[in-house]
């Protein structure tokens, strides 16, 4: 072999070399292309993911929400069990209208929380069939920032044992406007602490309600 022709050969298999490589490195490239838009896809899907369940979550929340103010009418029908799994966030949204709706009987399933949230005007909107569905333990959390909103009334509805359970700050709050209404009866069964709070809260003719029943219970 001639020194020009190995020189030709050299030269062959070096551009050959040189196109593998290239060649190599074109496929390279082709599967970081590949694998570079499959990343893109992973992260779009997952984008489309995210929408979707913030898309749910906020469907849920507008469901809450409407189910957050159930109308007169459902509210005329509910029973004990369905007040007492009413949230405090849906029984402070009750209007008026609507606390007055409420039956009697489902009065009876208000919570000590439900009791201690009542407004000034959702107090105000409890009727007297109402209040005299109330326990002694139910009267007992009621606000005393709030006892004074009670009518004349309403006071007059408590049954004895329930009004018995009054507390001293509440009696402490009463007016004398509303000490006029307590009667004999819901005084006996007041302990000495709260016939000593409520003592003030009687106009002077009625002072006498308290010793009658004081006298009723001894």
């Amino acid at each position: 072999m001639t020194i020009s022709n190995l020189t030709t050969n050299l030269n062959s298999g070096s551009n050959s070399g040189s196109k593998q490589t290239s060649a190599s490195t074109a496929v390279g490239s082709a599967s970081a292309s590949t694998a570079s838009s499959g990343s893109a896809s992973s992260k779009s899907t997952a984008g489309v993911q995210i929408s979707i369940s913030a898309q749910a979550s906020a469907a849920y929340k507008a469901s809450v929400a409407a189910a957050a103010t159930p109308t007169v009418a459902q509210l005329k029908s509910y029973s004990q069990q369905q007040l007492a799994a009413m949230s405090l966030d849906q029984f402070r949204l009750l209007k008026t209208d609507q606390i007055a709706a409420l039956p009697s009987a489902a009065i009876k399933g208000m919570t000590a929380d439900q009791i201690a949230a009542l407004s000034p005007t959702q107090i105000a909107a409890l009727t007297s069939a109402q209040i005299a569905g109330l326990s002694k333990e139910q009267v007992s959390k009621i606000s005393p920032a709030n006892i004074h909103y009670l009518t004349r009334a309403q006071l007059a509805a408590l049954t004895a044992s329930a009004f018995g359970g009054m507390t001293v700050s509440q009696l402490s709050a009463l007016t004398q406007t509303q000490g006029a209404t307590i009667k004999a009866a819901q005084l006996v069964y007041l302990n000495s602490q709260q016939q000593t709070a409520i003592q003030s809260k009687l106009l002077p003719g009625s002072t006498a309600n308290l010793f009658q029943a004081m006298v009723a219970k001894s």
